[in-house]
């Protein structure tokens, strides 16, 4: 198992009282899974994304990450576990203008404490099929493709989970359809357990399961 949420909630203060984010959130994630967390905006899908991908803690309960109680290390720990342990890919992409694909790509091995091996990371844009983009910068690219960039720069470390908060928000349906199906490839080729927060119907008829979220509770899980 590569997650395990106990009990999770996660409160934030408002005012003088309080809103709950997230409520007693218990659910197991195997290793491999392709798996959306849904609902409507407020329903502590992003929340919960935040918490497994040690962005944040929990007010209550415990989440596991291979094993590893997240709610037991410090914020030093998070960020060294985050660092070489989890992906991300946002919906700006979060690419460095200034560096070109191949060296956006780098950033994320020397952030993780992993050696420059620009070999590796020209094989991480191969595989999400930018051969040809390999020196182009962020601007002489496009939408689709600063997509793929940020896939391959989460991708290039080996994680052991990869997080998508609304990936397919800035993109049209073709491309939103052809990034979605690159990372159902990469998902069933190279093992990485993907989750995304959405609510697209080009993610949601793509994932193997999907947890149904509302005003912070779990709602179903499907199938």
């Amino acid at each position: 198992m590569l997650l395990k949420l106990d009990r999770v909630g996660k409160r934030y203060p408002m005012g003088g009282g309080h809103v709950d984010a997230l409520k007693d959130v218990s659910l197991e994630i195997q290793a491999g899974e392709f798996l959306a967390f849904a609902g409507p905006s407020g329903s502590g899908k992003t929340t919960l994304l935040n918490l497994v991908g040690c962005l944040d803690t929990p007010s209550s309960g415990s989440i596991q990450l291979d094993g590893q109680d997240l709610g037991r290390m410090s914020r030093g720990q998070l960020g060294q576990l985050r660092a070489a342990r989890i992906g991300f890919v946002f919906q700006s992409f979060n690419l460095i203008p200034v560096l070109s694909a191949l060296e956006n790509v780098e950033v994320a091995l020397r952030l993780g404490g992993l050696p420059a091996d620009l070999d590796r990371c020209e094989q991480a844009l191969v595989d999400v099929g930018l051969k040809e983009q390999l020196h182009k910068r962020p601007n002489q690219m496009s939408g689709g493709q600063q997509q793929r960039v940020a896939i391959a720069r989460a991708l290039v470390k080996q994680p052991a989970l990869v997080i998508a908060d609304e990936p397919t928000a800035n993109l049209d349906s073709h491309n939103g359809e052809a990034v979605l199906d690159l990372m159902r490839a990469l998902n069933e080729d190279k093992g990485a357990t993907f989750l995304f927060s959405t609510h697209d119907s080009i993610v949601l008829d793509r994932v193997r399961r999907t947890v149904w979220l509302r005003d912070g509770v779990v709602q179903k899980i499907e199938p």
